[in-house]
């Protein structure tokens, strides 16, 4: 920075240095003083004789002392005071003398030199900016532009030399809507002025023009596409520029071609002294160098500094749309309270989407077992946005040991963000369920924890035991979900799921069930369908990238899913998605036929006819009975024929009946013959 070389412009006219400033103004005046006092003198020589003596010795010896000058000269003073000069004893008769004789011409010199100081360029400050300038900020560089002829014979030779530091952007720029882009241009020469000119610091509007273009430089911000902000920063000048309007986007010229005072530094380079005699001591002590008739010329330097811009750019802006969210994200959210611990707000969002969404609320719910119902409901709540309680709601002031807590989470959007339909939000890292709100996203039961002393050693489960699970299904049957695990088991099931290879899904859980649009009523033939299950550890042991899996007695390959949570740093597993390779594939059912052919006709069986009869002749003995013939007769009649299919009857009807015929005759023959000879025997 320029530090002690610059000023503004009205102090640089006004306020003199002991350097320079005691030299014009005080010098000046002195010497004219100083002429007056020898032409008195030379008048009044025998009355001051000895005055003029005493002087001359005093000056010898180094006994009268340098006039103190106070930094704040009488510049800016309305009646400006004489100079005190305070002389050695042996002057005490002389000096009112002196002082009387200076007084006119002082007061004659005060004008001029007024009117030289006041001589200020119009784009400097007033002098009243400076009427009360304090002693300690008199040490100040000044001067004038033109070398000033003075009437007490004191010139001022000012020599100006411009200095300008080139402010230049890069020939390609490109703007996105919304973005911002920064340049800082080189350093200014000598540094930066303290107290930078207001005039500086500006922000310009510019209109893309598409007829031209360019960018066009108007008043209004309503107007604009661009804003360009110039300011100071440190030693140089930065330039932002940002994309702000509607424009269509398109390479428009950007252009600016202006120079900037900043300010200057004043350089004193010598004393130039021209006719006349040196009285006494040395030839640059203003004090005795002035003679009627000689001038002195005070020489100094005196350095301007500029800014010149210089732009000639094409800028190219980028008006692109924002796409809708796919992936959300909300870490750090602590779900391992103590019992006696207060709720806190602790999600956080990945830096790369503090532009997109941020933090709503977060949400903990008390839950609690509905007997009725069967379902659990909240009883107490936590927000971390005091604006969502409710009169008369139940607050958690702090955890409690046994209990069961539900947290929850929405996002809100920023800007003209939005949400797609298959946008997929993670808590912790782990997949979470959420609905779309109004400006945002609300993912109600993102995570739970059951409140619980802290575990002091935690365990590895090595095998997942699963039992009773249904792994195999006909074409056209309904899902169903068996599966158990055995009593005491550290791995506790959350849901069940098919896979179908047509992207199917069914979930055994209607949390997650009811979400899915391809859903699996019942199994199709030539789907290739994977089973799959959810599970979480039981408090205190976790899972590992080598527990086995047991499904139904037979050990099962597995694929961990993406949704799973796993410690990046020792790798343990909180929570385990398994895709396992048990897979089936239904086969179709072959159609019955509609019209089925009849069964064909029996064949009809030959005939049987019954067997021939022996003749039966009368006996000649009337002893004997027809014994036999009796018995057979009853045994016919009481043996019942075993009953045959009714295809069997039908086949063998027409020669039942000529059997029975046959019979009855024969019956009636052995009868007639009986009793005649039993009439025989009587006889």
């Amino acid at each position: 920075m320029y530090g002690n070389h610059f000023d503004k412009q009205t102090q640089r006219e006004r306020t003199c240095s002991l350097v320079h400033g005691t030299w014009r103004c005080v010098g000046a005046k002195i010497a004219c003083a100083g002429a007056c006092a020898l032409m008195v003198g030379q008048l009044l020589l025998p009355s001051v004789a000895l005055a003029t003596e005493c002087a001359d010795l005093a000056a010898g010896t180094d006994e009268v002392a340098a006039a103190p000058v106070t930094p704040t000269v009488a510049e800016d003073t309305a009646a400006p005071a004489p100079v005190p000069v305070a002389p050695a004893a042996p002057m005490a008769d002389a000096a009112p003398v002196a002082q009387s004789t200076a007084e006119p011409q002082q007061a004659q010199q005060d004008a001029p030199a007024a009117t030289v100081n006041d001589a200020t360029p119009a784009e400097q400050n007033t002098p009243s900016d400076n009427a009360a300038t304090p002693a300690n900020d008199a040490i100040m560089p000044c001067g004038v532009t033109d070398a000033i002829e003075n009437p007490g014979g004191v010139n001022f030779n000012t020599t100006v030399v411009d200095h300008y530091t080139d402010c230049v952007l890069p020939g390609n720029i490109t703007l996105e809507k919304g973005q911002s882009y920064t340049y800082d241009f080189p350093d200014v020469e000598g540094g930066m002025p303290d107290e930078p000119l207001c005039e500086l610091v500006e922000t310009k509007y510019y209109r893309a023009d598409a007829v031209s273009g360019t960018l066009a430089e108007v008043q209004d911000t309503s107007m604009s596409d661009v804003t360009a902000h110039f300011e100071p920063v440190g030693d140089h000048m930065r330039l932002t520029l940002t994309f702000t309007g509607g424009a269509a986007g398109g390479s428009y010229r950007l252009t600016r071609n202006e120079v900037l005072y900043i300010g200057a530094a004043l350089t004193y380079t010598g004393t130039d002294y021209e006719g006349g005699a040196i009285i006494v001591g040395d030839p640059d002590d203003i004090f005795n160098a002035y003679q009627p008739g000689s001038s002195i010329t005070l020489n100094e330097t005196r350095d301007d500094y500029y800014l010149r811009y210089t732009i000639n750019s094409e800028i190219t802006l980028v008006a692109s749309e924002n796409e809708a969210l796919h992936n959300l994200d909300v870490n750090d959210v602590k779900t391992d309270y103590a019992p006696g611990e207060a709720p806190r707000a602790t999600a956080t969002i990945p830096a790369a989407d503090a532009d997109k969404y941020e933090i709503a609320y977060e949400c903990w719910e008390e839950m609690e077992l509905d007997m009725e119902s069967g379902e659990s409901v909240p009883v107490a709540f936590w927000y971390s946005d005091p604006a969502k309680y409710t009169p008369g709601m139940k607050k958690i002031d702090h955890f409690e040991e046994g209990k069961f807590y539900m947290y929850s989470v929405e996002l809100r959007l920023k800007g003209d963000n939005t949400v797609a339909d298959d946008c997929e939000m993670n808590v912790n890292g782990h997949w979470a369920h959420h609905i779309k709100t109004v400006n945002g996203v609300f993912a109600p039961n993102a995570d739970n924890m059951l409140c619980e002393q802290p575990i002091d050693e935690w365990r590895a489960i090595d095998v997942i035991e699963i039992n009773g699970a249904t792994t195999t299904f006909k074409a056209g049957d309904k899902p169903v979900f068996t599966a158990n695990v055995p009593t005491g088991s550290n791995s506790l099931p959350q849901c069940e799921y098919w896979t179908g290879s047509d992207g199917s899904e069914v979930n055994s859980v209607e949390f997650w069930d009811q979400h899915i649009t391809n859903h699996i009523d019942a199994f199709k033939p030539g789907v290739t369908y994977r089973y799959g299950i959810y599970l979480k550890p039981a408090r205190g042991f976790y899972f590992t990238p080598d527990t086995k899996l047991v499904i139904n007695g037979q050990e099962c390959g597995y694929q961990m899913g993406e949704a799973s949570v796993v410690d990046p740093e020792s790798g343990w597993i909180y929570t385990l998605w398994l895709n396992t390779d048990l897979t089936f594939t239904p086969e179709a059912t072959p159609a019955p036929d509609p019209q089925p052919t009849p069964d064909p006709k029996p064949t009809p069986q030959p005939e049987v006819k019954p067997e021939a009869k022996p003749e039966v002749k009368p006996e000649t003995k009337p002893a004997a009975k027809p014994v036999t013939t009796t018995t057979t007769t009853k045994t016919v009649e009481k043996t019942t024929p075993a009953k045959k299919p009714d295809a069997v009857l039908v086949a063998t009807g027409d020669t039942t009946a000529i059997t029975v015929a046959a019979l009855g005759i024969a019956g009636a023959t052995v009868a007639a013959a009986g009793v005649a000879a039993t009439k025989r025997r009587k006889r």
